[in-house]
């Protein structure tokens, strides 16, 4: 009997007023504190480089750790919620996201603060598994309104971090980018423990024997994303056809490869991959990814505008402070356009609303290539977060409508691994086509290279609209 097969009598949950806000204020602290924890470092990395005496090469692994850890235990997160009690999951989650903060609070060198990175990215798991807990708990109705408040307070939390970054990194040691987010997430874990609700799963058995997943099958998967996303770190550096850069491609296709096979042989996978043949969840893992391209390219195209010299031609001369006022709209946009995604879809369907996601972030960059000015850059910035509140809850809404629910933690996993795929890939394609147009004089880019970097994004977004008109036919419209 197949996992999806499972029914079970369990209790329904609480759902009223008091619960429905309890458990929607500690989902929406958790997302908004590991945002903008994440967020913090961004700014900050050139002063922790000198701080720990580390290589520009070397302090970018505090980065790539958050997101290799990120990819790894997102989908891994996101099973053990289908097949455990969602409430201790999120506890643990939320633990090991304060030991890694701990630990890069008190990071004496480069390879402790990497290690507190890696624990850190366990806390990506907390996105996927809020949307669970949302499913488990609220009415239809909620659902779709906890959903894009979840993707819109995700949003504010980048937006948060970024802005509060440089002020704390001028005035304080750069440990308190640490201290403060960890002594918020201890009283959000408080919280959990106290107030929020049992969500059991719909079954922990097949055909009488308890369900778990195979360490084989983390492993491979682990194995290749670490491997595809080290292979799109290191590109910018080594080429795009450099030996080191194949090699580590070739091994990530291979482990990937092995991964599929092994999944879709096993009665209880990780991630069941036979759901990939729905045409509405294949386009939204795929839709995901494109949000993470388009989104991440233009995140790091505005700061470096936003700073570089006036000498440039075209640089702002600005501080790290006030680039990050500039991304202050695209956090205000996506807090506010996650929670109306499903008033949108009831006027212009889940199809219309994707078609309308992937217009306003091609428009993003298209701005960015028309504009030079700061006004460009705030509305590029708005724009974004338009998009990325949109379209998330979107996929979001439509994973959990088509999922069943003892797989939505795993798949919507998956969707977010493929975001944080996307965003790795866009940023370093977009780091890469920045260094091959460097200025001879000031080395830095040359306006050229960031009109290039604006085409590739807009065009992967009008792939995404074309994409978006196959989402669903004209009946399914809601």
């Amino acid at each position: 009997m197949a996992l999806s097969q499972i029914r079970s009598n369990r209790v329904q949950p609480d759902r009223s007023a008091g619960s429905t806000i309890a458990v929607l204020g500690l989902l929406s602290a958790g997302v908004f504190i590991y945002q903008a924890l994440e967020a913090m470092l961004l700014p900050a990395l050139p002063l922790v480089r000198t701080s720990l005496h580390a290589s520009t090469q070397d302090i970018a692994w505090a980065i790539t750790s958050v997101l290799l850890a990120g990819a790894v235990a997102t989908p891994v997160v996101g099973r053990l919620a289908d097949i455990r009690d969602k409430r201790r999951i999120l506890l643990a989650a939320l633990a090991i996201t304060a030991l890694g903060t701990l630990l890069s609070a008190l990071a004496p060198s480069l390879a402790v603060l990497i290690i507190g990175q890696a624990l850190q990215g366990v806390g990506l798991g907390v996105v996927p598994l809020s949307i669970g807990i949302i499913r488990d708990t609220q009415t239809p109705e909620w659902s779709r309104i906890g959903n894009g408040l979840i993707i819109g307070v995700a949003g504010a939390g980048f937006v948060a971090g970024t802005l509060l970054a440089g002020p704390i990194a001028q005035h304080l040691s750069f440990k308190w980018l640490f201290w403060i987010p960890l002594l918020a997430l201890l009283l959000t874990l408080i919280g959990v423990w106290l107030f929020m609700p049992a969500c059991p799963p719909m079954s922990e058995r097949v055909n009488g024997d308890r369900v778990g997943f195979g360490l084989l099958d983390a492993g491979l998967l682990g194995g290749g994303l670490a491997l595809l996303l080290s292979a799109f770190t290191i590109a910018p550096d080594d080429g795009w056809t450099s030996n080191r850069f194949l090699a580590f491609l070739a091994a990530a296709l291979v482990l990937l490869a092995a991964f599929v096979a092994v999944e879709l042989r096993t009665a209880a996978p990780l991630i069941d991959l036979r759901r990939l043949a729905s045409r509405p969840v294949m386009l939204a893992c795929v839709m995901s990814f494109v949000i993470g391209f388009a989104s991440f390219a233009v995140l790091l195209a505005l700061p470096m505008i936003v700073e570089l010299p006036p000498a440039t031609g075209y640089g702002l001369g600005k501080t790290v402070t006030e680039a990050g006022v500039l991304l202050v709209p695209l956090g205000v946009a996506a807090a506010i356009a996650g929670p109306l995604t499903g008033k949108l879809e009831r006027l212009l369907g889940q199809r219309g609303v994707m078609a309308l996601t992937m217009i306003v972030l091609s428009a993003s960059s298209l701005v960015m290539f028309a504009g030079r000015g700061i006004w460009a850059l705030a509305l590029a910035s708005l724009l974004t977060g338009i998009g990325q509140g949109l379209g998330l809850t979107a996929v979001m809404n439509m994973l959990v409508k088509t999922v069943p629910s003892e797989h939505t933690g795993a798949v919507s996993g998956l969707a977010f691994v493929l975001k944080a795929v996307g965003s790795v890939l866009g940023a370093q394609i977009a780091a890469s086509v920045l260094a091959a147009h460097l200025d001879p004089g000031t080395q830095a880019p040359t306006w050229s290279g960031f009109e290039a970097v604006y085409w590739i994004s807009a065009s992967l977004g009008f792939a995404g609209l074309v994409l978006s008109f196959l989402f669903y036919r004209p009946a399914d419209r809601h």
